[in-house]
């Protein structure tokens, strides 16, 4: 078994009741199966607050007033305080850690939408790097009877290309096009069948927009503001988030492409672009060779590239800092499936 890690993963650890945000609150927090059978069966201290605070049937914790129930009026969690650290489900456990699975290898990434996980990005002064370790270990290979090893060559070595251009030393905007470009390219030969050729395919020319059609490839002031419009028909985990949004949306009506605040906040300086190209790089490692499960390419790629880009837009237009425009940008959009499905469908329809 391959184990392929960001480079500071291991470095990561908890700063508690001292994070401004609280991973307890916000969201549903789903039970893994046999942590939910330890504490159904748990019997001695803290046996009452597990079976009320718990909803077994749907196997998660009850929130009051959107925190979960085992959360303390100090921020900190009373389940983990009483019986310790090993009784937290995988969930509680693992994050802000997230683990990519594949035949033989695991990919371990810090989730942006942890305080702590952006603090140290932000922190890093230089562009991602991974750490590799290897064992004896292996997959049951009957688990992954459909995997296409041959795709998934391809789109490692895509992302490897990926990853060179955001480190490389063009222009923020135009390493994204780049990128989003490279990918739909990559996107038609996978869905022609021509999966051999993906390995020539050039990264390096940016495809123009097309007439009348969609192209998010092509960045510009009006696909932008038109892409805004998505953002408020996700799913709305924190209620200021819908605040956050009409401020921006409002901000951008009030200053277009030609305006010096456009040309500022996306066009930034070389200390702003390496930020965002930080968190370019750390979205493309966890998200993009998901896509041999999935076969969305251009759309995996575009979620990347996007969600750096509305984060430019949007903390720009808003008091949050740039810290926490990216954990709560991704509060909104990791944690939720139906908006990451939403976020794929929307970059999918300009295949068509």
């Amino acid at each position: 078994m391959i184990y392929r890690s960001q480079s500071d993963f291991y470095d990561f650890s908890c700063i508690a009741d001292r994070c401004p945000m609280n991973c307890c609150s916000g969201w549903q927090i789903v039970i893994d199966k046999k942590s939910l059978d330890k504490y159904r069966s748990w019997n001695g201290e803290f046996e009452d607050r597990l079976r009320s605070g718990i909803d077994y049937e749907e196997s998660c914790f009850r929130q009051t007033d959107g925190r979960c129930s085992m959360l303390s009026d100090s921020r900190l969690c009373d389940l983990q305080t009483s019986l310790g650290e090993d009784f937290l489900c995988d969930t509680c456990r693992q994050y802000p850690r997230h683990t990519e699975e594949f035949p033989d290898l695991r990919e371990y990434s810090l989730s942006l939408s942890c305080p702590e996980a952006v603090r140290m990005l932000f922190a890093s002064d230089s562009h991602l790097t991974f750490r590799e370790s290897e064992d004896e270990k292996t997959d049951d290979y009957d688990d992954y009877e459909d995997f296409d090893f041959f795709l998934f060559d391809r789109l490692c070595y895509a992302r490897e290309r990926m990853l060179d251009l955001s480190s490389g030393s063009l222009p923020l905007q135009e390493k994204m096009d780049l990128i989003a470009s490279y990918a739909f390219r990559l996107q038609g030969l996978f869905d022609n069948g021509d999966i051999s050729d993906m390995d020539q395919l050039s990264c390096t020319a940016a495809l123009p927009p097309r007439n009348g059609r969609r192209s998010g490839f092509a960045f510009s002031y009006g696909y932008m503001c038109e892409s805004l419009g998505l953002l408020y028909r996700l799913e709305i985990l924190e209620p200021s988030w819908s605040d956050t949004l009409r401020a921006t949306t409002e901000y951008w009506r009030a200053h277009k492409a030609s305006s010096a605040e456009w040309q500022q906040a996306m066009y930034p300086d070389r200390a702003v672009s390496f930020i965002c190209e930080k968190m370019l790089e750390s979205l493309l490692f966890t998200y993009f060779c998901g896509s041999i499960y999935d076969g969305q390419i251009y759309a995996r790629a575009m979620i990347a590239v996007m969600t750096v880009r509305w984060i430019m837009m949007i903390s720009a237009a808003s008091s949050l800092t740039p810290e926490e425009t990216v954990y709560l940008f991704s509060r909104e959009v990791e944690h939720s499936d139906l908006n990451l499905n939403a976020l794929i469908s929307w970059f999918e329809e300009e295949l068509d």
